[in-house]
């Protein structure tokens, strides 16, 4: 072998060696502001946390506000491109993925558990298949929906009668629909202008967008006191990422993340929702807490969803009974 070709070869693998002793940075996408209560609760302390227990070798990095693409429905799709390696997402923007877990978003569908996301880590394993073109890190609840309306105060079932309110799941649209309302889909970023221009009349979703979304700017009225749905929330990670961590960097991943993470999550997301909504009743705006026969009205219309959306999975294949059935103790 030459000369040369030993000072090539010499060079090529202090090379490899510098490469494979980088840390390896993993990018984190989220649709929200840098504000954002998981942005600060949650992603950077993730970050934080991994870094120091790996001494730098696995880090994270936090692309906040749709950085890496700015559609929200778009991120689950991210994370199974590679566009990025753990994304923020709903499940319900890509409801067809994900038609059992969305099951606990469903009034009256989880009962006995302090929470649905109690629920549904103690039962994390039969979630397995629709997780499994991702790593599932994280998997939360919202606080329980509230009517969130541009002008029309909703005192009673009847006034929602042909109003469109803002949907984020399908699960979410049929219990509109029972209610007598017409759901729109559209995700949370595009509420504010639709509220503002009259292209919908209200959103149903948790209180913490009054302040992390800005909502608060165009509701005037907020209802409470129906049983209402949840949103699903979840921290998913491209499978090739996962598997190019090495196994102890995996399991101090897994260690930070799961049940603990996601309860973490729900709590910051609670708080968050409680927050917000007595910051905008002090600053003027209007709750309105259904009468307990005004409530009843509204529980009533969607007491069927449960058992028909159960059905209809079964119909398709989907072991919904088993699911549902471990959704109430």
């Amino acid at each position: 072998m030459s000369i040369i070709t030993k000072t090539f070869a010499g060079a090529a693998a202090l090379a490899t060696f510098a490469v494979t002793a980088q840390a390896d940075e993993l990018k984190l996408a989220h649709f929200a502001s840098p504000k954002y209560h998981l942005h600060n609760e949650m992603f950077l302390p993730l970050a934080e946390q991994i870094s120091a227990a790996t001494s730098g070798e696995t880090t994270i990095r936090v692309y906040p506000g749709g950085e890496l693409g700015a559609d929200p429905v778009k991120q689950y799709d991210r994370a199974i491109d590679g566009v990025a390696d753990i994304v923020y997402a709903l499940p319900g923007y890509t409801a067809s993925q994900f038609k059992q877990t969305l099951m606990a978003e469903l009034p009256g569908m989880v009962t006995g558990f302090d929470t649905p996301t109690q629920a549904v880590w103690e039962n994390i394993d039969m979630l397995d298949k629709e997780f499994r073109r991702t790593k599932l890190l994280g998997l939360w609840n919202s606080q329980e929906a509230a009517l969130l309306m541009a002008e029309k105060p909703i005192n009673s079932l009847s006034d929602l009668a042909g109003l469109k309110i803002r949907v984020p799941s399908k699960n979410t649209g049929r219990v509109i629909e029972a209610w007598g309302a017409t759901p729109v889909s559209m995700p949370i970023t595009q509420v504010y202008t639709s509220m503002e221009t009259g292209v919908i009349d209200g959103v149903l979703v948790d209180t913490s967008v009054l302040h992390s979304f800005k909502l608060g700017e165009v509701t005037k009225y907020v209802t409470t006191g129906m049983d209402a749905t949840n949103s699903m929330f979840m921290l998913v990670m491209n499978r090739d990422s996962w598997n190019g961590l090495d196994a102890d960097t995996q399991a101090k991943l897994e260690g930070m993340t799961g049940a603990a993470m996601s309860e973490g999550g729900r709590v910051t997301m609670d708080n968050a929702a409680t927050k917000a909504l007595s910051a905008w009743k002090d600053a003027g705006g209007e709750v309105i807490t259904l009468s307990a026969d005004a409530a009843a009205e509204f529980n009533a219309a969607s007491s069927v969803l449960a058992g028909e959306v159960t059905a209809e999975l079964e119909a398709d294949g989907i072991k919904a009974a088993d699911w549902s059935a471990a959704l109430k103790k």
